[in-house]
């Protein structure tokens, strides 16, 4: 089950932190002391945003890190990926994006018949399209994209109040 956890809310706070620095690096420990954040935790997150080429690691006495993107070039998606690993909505259906070989196959038993995997995939697929809609610069303007707007449901099956 998707479930952003304090990884990624601190990933987050630490890129938004990097977005708004003014130019030149933030330390992990002045990321740490602003944002009241644990600083060993930091500090492994931060390497994991680095490894995945979302931050840059700047070293010397100015060191720290800066963010490697735009902010609207980092997807929260990336983010997730980074700090949580392959996106899963449900435990059935792989994160693609990740390893498109993936079929999970061994996840369930019921895989091969099951009723509900069509659709559970189409569920997947939809959150994280809608996952890459918001950018780092979103979520700094606080002005996260809502989904595309759906009928109500009342509406789709004749249900009249």
């Amino acid at each position: 089950m998707l479930c952003l956890t304090r990884k990624t809310h601190y990933a987050l706070i630490a890129l938004t932190h990097l977005a708004s620095a003014p130019k030149g690096s933030s330390s992990a420990r002045q990321i740490a002391a602003t944002h009241r954040l644990p600083l060993p935790l930091l500090m492994n997150l931060l390497k994991q945003l680095t490894q995945q080429e979302l931050v840059r690691s700047v070293r010397g006495p100015r060191g720290g890190y800066t963010l490697a993107l735009p902010p609207d070039k980092i997807r929260l998606t990336d983010v997730v990926r980074a700090v949580e690993g392959p996106i899963h909505v449900t435990q059935c259906v792989p994160d693609k994006a990740v390893n498109p070989e993936d079929d999970d196959a061994d996840t369930c038993v019921r895989m091969t018949n099951c009723p509900i995997r069509a659709s559970l995939e189409i569920v997947h697929n939809r959150v994280i399209e809608y996952l890459d809609t918001i950018t780092l610069a979103h979520v700094i303007s606080g002005q996260a994209r809502e989904c595309p707007a759906r009928e109500p449901i009342e509406e789709r099956h004749g249900v009249i109040s």
